[in-house]
């Protein structure tokens, strides 16, 4: 009986279909295993490029949003600056002077420097200067025109002046703290009066700022206009212990006070707003502030001499 041929070992071997089907599934599972990476980063960063792409557009639309609800509040703000300044002047209790020679000659010595700022104010309706200037006139218009009015058409005329300064410091005093500012709406209270309350208010304003050779000075003065001696006396000498080297110009208005308490005066003539502070104003060169003297350029109110507009 003749014997198969044995197979060649080592030779090679046919594949059945059945393991060609397997080979062939394991080999597409194996190129998927190793694309899977790639396009999860291809996928991720598409994802990450859209949501980039989106948030930018969500970012630019916000701050565009925003700047356009500044602008509007900024002129929604002037607009409100603006119209209540023309209602003030449309409503003004001064424009009908009282038969009275002496008020209407002060009408008329104040009425250009009224219109000139009024003007400024119609531009920028927060323009310190401007500001700062009609509440120091309407102050000194007032407190002059106080001093001739007798019968109670000329004492509500002087009034409604005073109240005006008081108007005009309080809008300037909400853009810009200043010591001589705050120490000028004080004085008209006094002004109209209400010395309890000026002097209430000045000792306050002490009590926050007690190195301040300017506030001490008219506390000293308020405190002799009350019959207060001691204390004036006391307020006066505290001067020289804040600015001993008479840095603010203070020491001299302090010593004739002492003098004026000590001659049993309840106050002396040299000691004026106008000495002290000033009459008009105009805020430094790149600075919010109105005060100014030769050191001092921080515009913050703590000396006596004010720039005046020509």
């Amino acid at each position: 009986m003749a014997k198969k041929p044995q197979k060649e070992l080592g030779g090679p071997r046919k594949m059945s279909l059945g393991m060609k089907i397997v080979v062939g599934v394991f080999a597409v599972i194996m190129a998927l295993s190793m694309t899977l990476p790639s396009l999860t980063q291809i996928f991720a960063g598409s994802a990450a490029s859209a949501s980039s792409s989106s948030s930018e557009q969500e970012s630019e639309q916000s701050s565009n949003d925003q700047s356009s609800s500044s602008e509007a509040s900024n002129k929604e703000g002037e607009n409100k600056a603006a119209d209540a300044n023309a209602q003030e002047n449309k409503d003004d209790p001064t424009a009908n002077v009282p038969n009275n020679e002496t008020l209407k000659n002060l009408a008329d010595q104040n009425k250009d420097e009224v219109e000139k700022f009024n003007k400024r104010l119609e531009a920028d309706p927060n323009d310190l200067a401007a500001l700062l200037n009609l509440g120091q006139t309407y102050m000194n218009w007032g407190s002059s025109a106080t001093y001739s009015s007798t019968t109670d058409e000329e004492k509500a005329y002087s009034k409604a002046l005073i109240t005006k300064a008081e108007g005009f410091f309080d809008r300037y005093l909400e853009l810009h703290e200043s010591d001589a500012a705050r120490i000028q709406r004080i004085m008209c209270e006094s002004y109209e009066g209400d010395n309890a309350k000026a002097l209430a208010d000045m000792e306050k304003l002490s009590a926050q700022k007690p190195d301040s050779p300017l506030v001490l000075v008219y506390l000293g003065m308020m405190y002799a206009q009350q019959g207060e001696s001691q204390k004036a006396v006391e307020a006066y000498n505290k001067v020289a212990e804040v600015d001993p080297d008479n840095e603010y110009g203070m020491a001299e208005y302090a010593k004739q006070g002492i003098a004026s308490v000590n001659s049993s005066q309840s106050s002396f003539q040299d000691l004026t707003n106008e000495n002290l502070l000033g009459t008009k104003s105009e805020p430094s060169e790149g600075l919010p502030g109105v005060i100014a003297n030769n050191n001092d350029t921080s515009g913050q109110g703590n000396t006596g001499t004010i720039q005046t507009i020509q």
